[in-house]
């Protein structure tokens, strides 16, 4: 406010100048001073003041002074539609940027690039394509749609709204305009839907095109390393980091530890994680999340420790995620009760439901029923199904029948349709000899048309996936593969293996309990690696249901017999098998 104080007259540059500043340092009450001195100077009527002061209080999120600012001012123009429409924007008012933008239509008033960025965007957060589809028509009509922010933005708004297509051609329209932001937009929208495969294949045209990438691109498509999961995809892009001097990003290096660890190789991130020069929460807790999903809890809390104690680094809702996990798996109990105790005591993180949902699968799987189902029925809210699910699994592992009928009768009031409920309900019936109640849940399962999804397992060999499901014949290999199990079976059996076929509680037709049980999916993908990897490479597989109790027993003796490392992730976690033992110590 020196201008003042020097008794010099401001004029309506001055002013405009003095309100970008206070807004760009978010100096709130010296932006209300100046307002106050331009009302007394009469200088509001000024187009670049009042738009000035319009932009301020917008970027302040102060909307209601916006809204009567902007019903105030003399004369509305380009700037001041956008100062109020990006307000809106700011605060995630969508629908109201989004009425603005039809009132500076109906006004006469031509967009501008940013106007159209914005309001793309505000239909992207609102997901209504059908508005996006006609704000776009009105960027070709003026000319904007292949340009590269107006453009970046079209396709950013279809791909948040699911239109796929629309965004792809959206991409392919730009052509040569096509920069390094709309590259790396594509690739986030091919993540954003789940299309991992052509995430990938964007990734390879971008580098072929000699394209730059970003943190956030290098990000995404680890991402996608991660969820396929492939670890030489992973290990490629890792190559191209270090060939660009990229890996030492604090937010790569994040990424790339979540990748390695997600595709069941520690020890890579590790090495990632140690090599880092400066590490933040994010980074620790990447760590602490990779030794907790690959069975090692007492690494993962250890981890924790150093990072709260010693390197004065305060956990959040994510890391406590996974030490509670990392306990819940392990059997640690008391360690997992202190933890949750300390979440809100010493760091006053509020519980949610992922939390809770560790809790009750800490004392369900410990044996601890009644507690855990004291746990979930007491919570501040209503209990979701996700809290109710881990309890239903430690019923059926501690043979509970009476509780797993209390609990999937919520769930199901929940999730009607989530078949697994009535599966694992039928399949405790079963081994309690109700045929009668099994019968009744198969009615009920046709009645619904839900089925049951079938277990398959999947391998990685040179760059490509190879699925196997229980019995297969459709791969080329099988009869190979057949043979390599069939021999693995009579060696393991001679070390002492047992097939468990108490897994197989309803005999096939012609087909006995012990060959039920023999050609699991997983074995046939291990038998696979085994005849593919070269020799003394770790065996990879990945399977979307849990593991069996046959299966996990075979697998110890595999590895011993092989002298194979044995990397198995279910939908539950990572098994790593060595010289016949488990890193989940045959607690799962």
């Amino acid at each position: 406010m020196q201008v003042f104080t020097l008794d010099i007259e401001p004029n309506h540059y001055t002013f405009s100048i003095g309100l970008s500043i206070c807004a760009s340092v978010r100096a709130v009450e010296e932006g209300r001073q100046l307002h106050a001195y331009i009302v007394k100077m009469e200088y509001f009527a000024y187009p670049a003041v009042g738009n000035s002061l319009l932009t301020m209080y917008s970027k302040f999120g102060m909307m209601d002074e916006v809204e009567i600012l902007f019903k105030e001012l003399p004369e509305k123009n380009l700037i001041s539609w956008t100062a109020i429409i990006t307000g809106f924007y700011r605060q995630r008012c969508f629908a109201k940027a989004l009425r603005q933008f039809c009132h500076m239509r109906e006004s006469g008033e031509d967009p501008n690039e940013h106007t159209f960025v914005v309001v793309m965007a505000s239909c992207g957060c609102m997901f209504v394509p059908m508005y996006g589809r006609m704000i776009h028509a009105q960027a070709i009509k003026f000319g904007m749609a292949s340009g590269v922010f107006v453009g970046t933005a079209i396709l950013d708004m279809y791909s948040e709204t699911k239109q796929m297509d629309d965004a792809r051609k959206q991409f392919e329209e730009m052509g040569v305009l096509a920069s390094d932001v709309s590259w790396n937009a594509l690739v986030a929208a091919y993540v954003r839907n789940g299309k991992m495969a052509e995430a990938l294949e964007a990734f390879d045209r971008m580098l072929g095109n000699g394209v730059s990438c970003d943190q956030f691109t290098y990000s995404n498509v680890l991402k996608v390393c991660s969820s396929i999961p492939s670890l030489s995809s992973g290990q490629q892009i890792h190559a191209h980091l270090i060939k660009f001097n990229c890996e030492s990003n604090m937010h790569v290096g994040s990424s790339l530890i979540e990748m390695y660890a997600k595709c069941g190789n520690l020890a890579d991130a590790e090495y990632v994680f140690h090599s880092m020069p400066t590490r933040d929460m994010i980074s620790w807790n990447s760590i602490i999340k990779a030794y907790s999903q690959n069975g090692y809890p007492k690494k993962a809390i250890m981890h924790f420790r150093k990072m709260t104690e010693e390197e004065g680094i305060k956990p959040t809702s994510i890391t406590f995620v996974a030490v509670l996990s990392a306990c819940s798996h392990s059997g640690l109990v008391d360690e997992g009760l202190d933890l949750f105790a300390s979440m809100i005591r010493d760091y006053e993180i509020i519980p949610e439901e992922t939390h809770f949902s560790c809790m009750v699968d800490l004392l369900g799987r410990a044996g601890r029923l009644e507690e855990a189902k004291d746990f979930a029925s007491n919570l501040p809210f209503k209990p979701k199904a996700s809290i109710w699910r881990p309890l239903l699994a430690a019923c059926r592992s501690h043979r509970n029948l009476k509780m797993a009928e209390f609990v999937a009768e919520r769930i199901t009031k929940l999730e009607p349709g989530d078949p697994t409920v009535h599966i694992t309900l039928s399949n405790m019936y079963a081994e309690s000899g109700r045929w009668g109640d099994v019968d009744k849940i198969r009615k009920i399962l046709k009645l619904s048309e839900l089925k049951k999804e079938p277990g398959c397992s999947w391998i990685e060999v040179s760059n490509r996936m190879h699925r196997f499901y229980s019995r297969d014949m459709k791969h080329t290999e099988m009869p190979k593969v057949y043979g390599k199990l069939n021999d693995l079976v009579k060696q393991i059996k001679d070390l002492g293996y047992t097939p468990d076929t108490s897994v197989v509680l309803h005999q096939g037709v012609g087909v006995s309990k012990e060959e039920q049980v023999l050609y699991h999916s997983e074995k046939l993908a291990v038998c696979f690696g085994l005849l593919n990897l070269p020799t003394g490479k770790p065996i990879r597989v990945f399977k979307n249901l849990r593991v069996c109790q046959d299966c996990h027993s075979a697998m110890k003796f595999i590895s011993e017999i092989s002298k194979r490392d044995i990397v198995l992730r279910d939908n539950y976690r990572f098994h790593h098998f060595n010289q016949g033992s488990c890193s989940c110590g045959d607690y799962w």
